[in-house]
């Protein structure tokens, strides 16, 4: 009887190696599985981000209240100074650094010498350098430092920065302050009625612009 045995030599004879299409084919789906994944994955890095957007502004929100409370105003500050100098300048604010107050009959801000209680425990917030955002266990002592969005850019902070104590508000509309967060995308469209009015637009008109669409707005008037 003839048997023939089947041995790893004998595969290596009847077998060639792979031909270039089916490598080719291999690495087209790795290709597209790769895609996939990294699709589903920065899905759900902005759905954190967007969560974690909106804890931060509910913290920096109730600590406005609580400057509010203890000074008898909210910050005379708006984002159209520069994003990243009132970003720093709410920080101070929050952190026990400024404080407001009433001088001549202006509301003005003043730097204090000796830091006093915060409004907020900062540790629970993302601090960022406004010179390299990118930069790990930033100074918290540093100048200029901010609270920064899951996206690295300050949270944006729109108040009436009118400093006369008898000014009625002839073009602020908001009772308060609006917080916003640009959002994944980094970009925000038309914010001049927040910064001249504090109202956010209508929601449909907000977000006809797409740079608009994923922005995360804390205080929209309802």
């Amino acid at each position: 009887m003839n048997m023939h045995f089947f041995t790893p030599f004998a595969l290596r004879k009847s077998r060639g190696g792979f031909t270039l299409i089916e490598i080719l084919v291999v690495i087209a789906i790795l290709g597209i599985l790769m895609g996939i994944t990294t699709q589903m994955l920065g899905g759900v890095s902005d759905s954190q981000g967007r969560a974690r957007a909106k804890t931060d502004m509910e913290l920096i929100a109730a600590g406005l209240e609580a400057f509010n409370g203890q000074y008898g105003g909210y910050p005379r500050l708006n984002s159209a100074s520069g994003e990243k100098f009132v970003g720093g300048e709410i920080y101070k604010c929050l952190v026990g650094k400024m404080i407001l107050k009433v001088q001549n009959e202006q509301v003005v801000m003043e730097e204090v010498s000796v830091t006093r209680k915060p409004f907020v425990d900062a540790g629970k917030l993302l601090i960022c350098d406004p010179q390299d955002p990118y930069v790990k266990d930033v100074d918290a002592e540093k100048n200029g430092v901010y609270f920064g969005d899951p996206w690295l850019e300050p949270y944006l902070y729109f108040f009436d920065t009118s400093s006369s104590i008898s000014y009625e508000g002839t073009t602020w509309k908001s009772p308060g302050f609006v917080l916003m967060s640009k959002g994944p995308d980094k970009k925000e469209r038309d914010s001049l009625s927040l910064h001249s009015t504090g109202i956010v637009p209508d929601e449909m008109d907000y977000t006809s612009a797409k740079e608009n669409v994923d922005n995360i707005i804390q205080g929209r008037d309802t």
